[in-house]
């Protein structure tokens, strides 16, 4: 596989799992915060992605039940007609929108099963239901929080401190585990959802013994990925213009943007409150930036910045940048420049060869505003930990290709406009 990797990158021996059905059950009440709850979806995906294939049966079917206060749960079915696909499935959990009401989880858990489990079981599958929580609940929830135990379902519970930094409580998240601790996992921040050794303990709980399917060469070409036209995105590009990028990367930076314009779909009036705005920020050294558009729905505005975009060869400094970003592009004068309800998107144009200065400082800044990061780095010699910090500890918001030339050609690219959209 390794050869096929390097003839033509878009091909991956995938892990079948049998008849598995998997209900992700995600906490939305307010306290876990959109950031948070961003986070719950993307642990999802990755993990959904870890296990391979979703075609016919034998297959895994996955499900997912978001829940706040009673009334307000909503389903992506396990035999919904409109999802064929893993990149169906993501944007299906991607366009999921933060209740931010209470917490009803024994109902929840008996929703799950009601809605999704009991008239859908197949005879030989097998049926696993993950729930993540901060474990506290409404005590007006009268419903049994054993529900799912008394019906044959295997249930791990994760449960993380949730944004005010108060401890789980550990023996709801026990009763939801249908008491057998093993199942349950505790974690601090909701950033260790993603972590890559926390998505692959997740792998081996849920598909212990995989199938491993290979495909034969030649590579397939991968499908268009459909346009964000479904939510609303306010992108933007943090491109780090120092002298490491080179002139030669910096030159298809231009062509790299218009093509994520073009894919994404831009806003097609001032009212839309659905697609995408682009901005572009080109920083160097401690308080250099030239600010090329501001957030835009304009592809005239767009082209016509890229061609004065300058390069200015500089050194680096990203911590700087982001807390300038957020003070004078997400916001100024204290007027906020956002869309209400959009998910903020930051694109790091990066190798993270950088001045840390203010680095944690701007990360805590990124948490605060509920901005989902992604990082583009097209060097060899990069720095991981930066990169990291940078994509909030979610290694899969990191695309590496060797230069912006080959990134546009790959179906790394595609990859890349799926997960910002």
């Amino acid at each position: 596989m390794a050869y096929v990797r390097e003839t033509c990158g878009c091909c991956d021996c995938e892990k079948h799992c049998g008849a598995l059905d998997i209900v992700f059950v995600i906490d939305s009440s307010e306290s876990v915060g959109l950031t948070n709850f961003t986070l719950e979806k993307n642990f999802v995906i990755n993990t959904i992605n870890k296990l391979g294939s979703m075609a016919s049966d034998p297959c895994t079917r996955v499900g997912v039940v978001q829940f706040s206060h009673n009334g307000t749960f909503e389903a992506i079915r396990l035999n919904d007609p409109n999802i064929n696909s893993m990149a169906d499935f993501k944007t299906a959990v991607k366009e999921l929108k933060w209740i931010a009401g209470g917490t009803f989880t024994p109902s929840a858990l008996k929703f799950a099963y009601d809605t999704l489990i009991r008239d859908g079981k197949r005879a030989q599958a097998k049926v696993s239901v993950v729930v993540i929580t901060d474990g506290r609940y409404d005590p007006r929830d009268d419903e049994d929080l054993l529900y799912l135990c008394n019906n044959g379902v295997v249930v791990n519970a994760i449960g993380v401190g949730d944004m005010f930094q108060k401890k789980q409580d550990d023996n709801i998240l026990g009763s939801i585990a249908c008491n057998k601790k093993e199942r349950v996992t505790g974690m601090k921040r909701y950033t260790d959802l993603v972590a890559d050794d926390f998505i692959e303990k997740m792998e081996t709980v849920l598909c212990p013994n995989p199938e491993i399917v290979c495909p034969d060469l030649p590579c397939k070409s991968e499908p268009d990925v459909a346009p964000c036209v479904q939510r609303p995105v306010d992108l933007v590009f943090l491109l780090d213009g120092s002298e490491r990028l080179g002139m030669e990367n910096f030159r298809h930076v231009p062509e790299f943007v218009k093509e994520v314009a073009g894919r994404l779909g831009l806003a097609q009036s001032e009212t839309d409150r659905m697609r995408a705005r682009l901005a572009l920020i080109e920083f160097g050294k401690e308080n250099e930036t030239h600010v090329a558009f501001t957030l835009t729905r304009d592809s005239s505005v767009i082209a016509d910045s890229l061609k004065r975009l300058p390069y200015l060869e500089s050194s680096s400094s990203v911590g700087s940048a982001i807390i300038n970003t957020i003070d004078n592009i997400l916001g100024r004068e204290n007027a906020r420049q956002t869309r209400r309800n959009a998910e903020i998107s930051f694109v790091f144009i990066t190798d993270g060869i950088t001045d840390s200065k203010n680095l944690d400082e701007a990360v805590s800044a990124m948490r605060r505003a509920q901005i989902v990061s992604t990082v583009v780095a097209t060097r060899s010699d990069i720095d991981q930990k930066v990169l990291m910090k940078l994509a909030m500890d979610d290694v899969n918001a990191i695309f590496k290709g060797k230069d912006f030339s080959a990134l546009l050609r790959s179906s790394l690219f595609d990859r890349f406009i799926q997960w910002v959209c």
